[in-house]
């Protein structure tokens, strides 16, 4: 499926420069505004956009210059405690949710250009940072954001960013957001995204352990190796030995409340206009995220020039675990555009 972001949720453009914009949601419908249930606040000089619901943050978007890839740090469960994390050992150049490729190579470029270990073209100082740190070589850049959409509890909002190589831009790519709240401190995250070849023919390699589009990072609070963190899949494989590589519509990562039994999670879902059930890769550590149909999960391939590669998923944040938290039947309602 193929779509234009910039066009097709087209009601209102901004364009951001050095200034912080706080978009409270109205209604779309003349006659009195509606509960404002979710607060989209833009600050172009920290490089952040934060999202509020009921008051809570609930995401938060990072993309100033100081970092190598764009990603949201945190996401944040019902309950208010982070779920993923930005940067830990032995993976640093993890991003909490972020998007990368292993190698891509610009035609008529002289090197192919490793996106995922952007953190690693980086200056290195080790009285300063453990690791690299900006200016980096590869990276990501936030070009703009446009296209706001506000109605009741749903807000949408795209991006334009570039990849690039020293000074070469590789790709252009465009996101639309759209995020709802739901009850009980539950939200949901609707992600599409497409990768252009703007700038000439752009080939990708992709490798068995460097893929996963888009990318997820569990802190250890909820992963399955140092907390007490469960995967499920909709096929009814759990942890890492049941889920990895392993064909999928959805994935589930929960763990239980300090010192209760009731858990929180985050599931998943690959959409319905991709074609699942897809292969992923999981990790009990907390690394995830799709892949793609069988057959397709290691491969080179080339986005001609205009051309793009998309893919749509939705992130459910819920109370309960897979079962309780009734995933499988969100993950209808996604398909059937009842979220």
């Amino acid at each position: 499926m193929r779509f234009m972001m910039f066009n097709r949720y087209y009601i209102l453009s901004i364009t951001l420069l050095s200034a912080t914009l706080t978009f409270p949601l109205l209604s779309s419908v003349a006659g009195e505004p509606k509960t404002a249930r979710v607060v989209v606040d833009v600050n172009d000089d920290a490089g952040s956009m934060t999202m509020t619901i009921d008051g809570k943050t609930a995401l938060v978007y990072r993309y100033d210059s100081s970092v190598d890839l764009p990603h949201f740090d945190p996401f944040n469960s019902s309950s208010g405690r982070p779920m993923t994390v930005k940067i830990t050992e032995p993976y640093p150049h993890h991003r909490s949710f972020w998007v990368a490729e292993e190698r891509v190579h610009l035609e008529g470029q002289p090197e192919r250009a490793g996106i995922y270990n952007a953190l690693y073209s980086g200056v290195t100082d080790k009285t300063k940072s453990k690791w690299p740190v900006a200016p980096y070589k590869r990276r990501v850049v936030h070009v703009e954001f446009s296209g706001l959409k506000t109605d009741g509890d749903l807000a949408e909002i795209d991006e334009k960013l570039t990849w690039m190589n020293g000074d070469v831009p590789l790709l252009d790519e465009l996101r639309h957001y759209r995020v709802r709240a739901l009850d009980k401190g539950q939200y949901f995250l609707d992600f599409s995204f497409e990768l252009r070849a703007t700038y000439g023919n752009v080939t990708i390699t992709r490798d068995a352990s460097h893929y996963a589009i888009p990318y997820i990072r569990m802190n250890d609070t909820f992963n399955v190796e140092k907390g007490k963190g469960k995967i499920v899949n909709s096929e009814a494989g759990e942890n890492q030995e049941g889920t990895h590589n392993q064909l999928a519509t959805w994935v589930d990562y929960s763990a239980p409340l300090e010192g209760q039994q009731d858990s929180e999670g985050l599931a998943c879902f690959i959409h319905s206009s991709k074609k699942p059930p897809h292969l992923w890769l999981t990790r009990d550590y907390g690394t995830w995220g799709p892949r793609g149909p069988k057959g397709f999960h290691v491969a080179t391939f080339t986005i001609n020039k205009g051309e793009i590669y998309d893919q749509r998923v939705g992130l459910l944040i819920h109370n309960g675990d897979a079962e309780t938290g009734d995933v499988a039947k969100h993950y209808q309602a996604y398909c059937n555009g009842g979220l």
